[in-house]
């Protein structure tokens, strides 16, 4: 299962994360490549850029996860998935690996296309692998760091060893 996803257990402020996602400005997901595919615009998928300068355990997050990673290259991202919608089947593109920390309570599973569901609160995920998110009765929010810099693997031996 490590190849996919490796859960982790660090500190962190939930409802402080819940409130700065609160005042990020949210939008629908873009690919921006425009191959008619539905990631062209995700209506029900939305993405919000977070300003670290207003979000301080955001920040915290993502100071902690440059040291522990050694990375130089990570971008924090909230993004809601609207009740009884789904996320189709697709692998990341340009993002190496990100870590997930799941806001809401009742969310439902992520799965992986070769090894089927996992739920998990923090977890480093390996999203060059296919997934999905299906269809859940309650809107999904979390706070994604994505890499850019470090692939699935370095991240894993680097997790692995920090904590």
């Amino acid at each position: 299962m490590e190849t996919y996803y490796k859960e982790f257990d660090i500190m962190y402020d939930k409802q402080a994360l819940v409130e700065e996602s609160k005042v990020t400005e949210f939008a629908a997901f873009k690919s921006g490549f425009n191959n008619g595919s539905w990631f062209d615009e995700a209506p029900t998928w939305q993405q919000g850029h977070v300003d670290t300068s207003k979000c301080k355990e955001t920040r915290r997050l993502v100071d902690y996860f440059k040291m522990k990673l050694l990375t130089n290259d990570i971008r924090p991202r909230f993004y809601k998935q609207s009740a009884n919608s789904a996320v189709p089947l697709h692998a990341d593109i340009n993002t190496k690996c990100c870590v997930n920390i799941m806001l809401s309570d009742d969310n439902g599973p992520f799965v992986f296309e070769d090894i089927g569901k996992v739920d998990y609160e923090c977890a480093l995920l390996n999203i060059t692998k296919k997934h999905e998110v299906p269809s859940h009765t309650n809107e999904r929010l979390l706070l994604k760091f994505s890499i850019f810099d470090i692939t699935y693997e370095q991240a894993l031996d680097r997790i692995k060893s920090a904590l």
